[in-house]
């Protein structure tokens, strides 16, 4: 890059609260999570990543490359969590060119430094912190603790950063927030890894990949299976995630005797290889923020059924880059059986759905983004 602002910059990660190094490590996203960091180590002048497993998390320190690590205990009381840094790592956060977020929850931190010390802070936002708690709780405190906190930190940071389009006009609208100030990185994938292999036996008919949840809407998925088995149409489904370790869901497999198999938690560099075993690959969730699992499945030239819902059809054309249903379960049947029947559709949404992921979400087209992003906020 050859930049005299970058080589001189140094830039410091917050993890979202409570979040640790073991946290990503053991569902399997440690590596997709650091990659960008790795990168952006060896153009900045320094990396650092605040992380809350404590000593825990220094036996993952072979595994962040040229990144500082700078792990502390997550208290519940904020006072005592800032205290705890200030004592340990105050010099590395003092001399932090910016500060950075992962996301909203969590950010209470930098915003402190950001206000008692003028720090410079770009703010990210993968998701958004309020819509998900409307969307997944009742409790009008929470949600308006979440609405509170995301106005705080959108108003007070120099550059905010969020994962789509859709997401950038509700911030906007919601916060008035002026809308040179927010821009839109999506999630990358890192391509050299999620590709098509196309020698790799077809083992099952779908995956899933994901958490358990209300959200994924993974009883209407197996009610959908169980549906085409009573039609006389056996489909076996790959679950791998966290959704492997939920009994409910265990229990709807043996009950119905559905041809599932669980694979768990698997690092996320591995799953290429798992994900190109499947047929076709089905998220048909209620509503999601830009998902990587999607994402990822897409640039491993599957061909993805996905529920028409915000989140998942900004990057699902119908019939082009991927098959959207409804999400009851009788339109995922459908789509199951519309795809899982036509060999032709399968390879042609299949790579469009590759040739789209290069073009958008490619890690190095993300790295430049980011690049310019920290360019535009140290200049000001």
């Amino acid at each position: 890059m050859n930049d005299k602002r970058l080589e001189n910059t140094i830039l410091t990660l917050f993890f979202t609260y409570g979040k640790s190094l073991k946290t990503w490590a053991d569902v399997g996203s440690l590596d997709r999570e650091l990659e960008l960091y790795k990168r952006l180590a060896k153009i900045l002048k320094e990396v650092n990543i605040v992380t809350y497993g404590g000593r825990k998390d220094k036996l993952y320190i072979k595994s962040l490359g040229e990144i500082n690590l700078l792990s502390i205990t997550w208290y519940p009381n904020l006072k005592w969590t800032i205290l705890n840094l200030l004592l340990r790592y105050l010099p590395q956060i003092y001399k932090s060119s910016i500060l950075k977020t992962n996301q909203i929850k969590g950010s209470e931190v930098p915003l402190w430094f950001k206000k008692r010390f003028g720090k410079k802070l770009i703010v990210r936002c993968g998701y958004l912190y309020s819509y998900f708690e409307k969307k997944q709780s009742k409790n009008k405190k929470i949600i308006s603790n979440a609405i509170r906190l995301e106005r705080d930190v959108f108003l007070s940071a120099d550059i905010s950063i969020v994962t789509s389009s859709w997401q950038r006009n509700i911030v906007i609208k919601s916060y008035n927030i002026k809308p040179e100030k927010i821009r839109v990185i999506p999630n990358y994938v890192i391509t050299d890894v999620f590709k098509p292999h196309p020698g790799v036996q077809k083992k099952y008919d779908l995956i899933f990949v994901g958490r358990a949840g209300s959200q994924k809407n993974i009883g209407n998925l197996l009610k959908a299976i169980q549906y085409l088995k009573k039609k006389g149409r056996s489909i076996s489904l790959l679950m791998v995630g966290g959704c492997c370790y939920d009994n409910e869901i265990k229990q709807t497999v043996d009950h119905y005797a559905l041809d599932v198999t669980f694979r768990g938690n698997v690092p996320n560099f591995d799953l290429s290889h798992i994900l190109n075993q499947a047929k076709v690959f089905i998220l048909p969730s209620y509503y999601e923020g830009h998902p990587k699992t999607l994402l990822e499945a897409m640039s491993c030239g599957l061909p993805c059924i996905g529920s028409d819902v915000v989140g998942i059809r900004e990057d699902i054309e119908h019939m082009k880059t991927g098959y959207l249903c409804k999400t009851d379960y009788e339109s995922i049947a459908n789509a199951i059986e519309t795809v899982l029947s036509d060999e032709s559709l399968q390879n042609i949404i299949g790579n469009n759905a590759w040739k789209y992921i290069l073009k958008r979400y490619a890690i190095d087209r993300i790295l430049r983004m980011e690049l310019d992003v920290i360019k535009e906020v140290i200049s000001k």
